[in-house]
């Protein structure tokens, strides 16, 4: 979507990286965002860009890690925007590098409470807002690893699945109304979410031939909100991986655990 002029949009995970790029990039183009992330003094930094071309731009610090606050996070959002949010982009997430039996139990918990219930909880919370009005746009941010089987990403990839598959239903009952769900999938991407982490393994190795911006990135997925389309990709390159995957997924699997382990 080129011109955003008059449109309220709620970012979450805009602190950094992708988040960060979607705030600037929609202030730039006309939108009033309200930003939420939980380090304050980064959210700060990005604010202070939004409103060189949003001025009434505004930012929540929030942990969405507590789920029981989601609800009120909601109701300040919106409060926030005057009382209209046209577009939430749920983007915010936590990396997960680690192999299933190097986890706890609070590991996959706690990704899963980030990736997934915090995006559905703020979904469920604007739904009813936006039906009433009978019009919005909420967008859900994946992940190619869904799409790869990649090694060491279990628990990160039943997350962004989970989220999917929610987006998935939400698209097919919104039918008949004006509030659009979409799915938008990012390939690798040259972002803080990519370098090292405590808790995690090292990220896998990137070919800058191939790894994105968040600016370019942010550029994609705002022009996905111009369209009637589902699910959008960064590029060519991971709607095309994510074809051959569903051509063959036991071929699919078993390349990738040759690559990842010899076997």
């Amino acid at each position: 979507m080129s011109d955003l002029t008059g449109k309220n949009i709620v970012i979450t995970g805009a602190s950094s990286g992708i988040g960060e790029a979607l705030a600037i990039e929609a202030a730039t183009r006309g939108a009033r965002v309200a930003i939420v992330a939980r380090r304050a003094d980064r959210l700060a930094d990005v604010l202070e860009r939004c409103q060189q071309s949003s001025p009434e731009s505004s930012m929540v610090v929030a942990d969405l890690a507590d789920l029981d606050a989601i609800d009120g996070l909601a109701l300040q959002l919106i409060a926030s925007l005057d009382g209209r949010v046209d577009v939430l982009i749920n983007n915010a997430g936590v990396p997960k590098r680690k192999r299933t039996d190097q986890m706890t139990s609070e590991d996959v918990e706690g990704v899963m409470a980030i990736n997934y219930f915090s995006p559905v909880r703020l979904t469920l919370a604007m739904l009813p807002h936006m039906l009433e009005r009978n019009s919005g746009d909420i967008v859900n941010v994946s992940s190619m690893g869904v799409h790869m089987a990649a090694f060491g990403v279990s628990a990160y990839s039943a997350s962004k699945a989970a989220l999917e598959f929610f987006t998935e239903g939400l698209y097919v009952e919104l039918g008949k109304t004006n509030v659009r769900a979409h799915l938008f999938v990012p390939g690798t991407t040259a972002s803080e979410f990519s370098t090292d982490k405590p808790g995690n393994n090292a990220p896998f190795p990137s070919d800058p031939a191939t790894t994105a911006t968040s600016e370019e990135v942010a550029i994609s997925l705002l022009a996905s909100l111009d369209t009637e389309t589902f699910v959008t990709y960064t590029g060519e390159r991971e709607a095309q991986t994510s074809a051959k995957r569903n051509v063959d997924v036991n071929a699919w699997l078993a390349n990738m655990r040759q690559v990842f382990t010899g076997m």
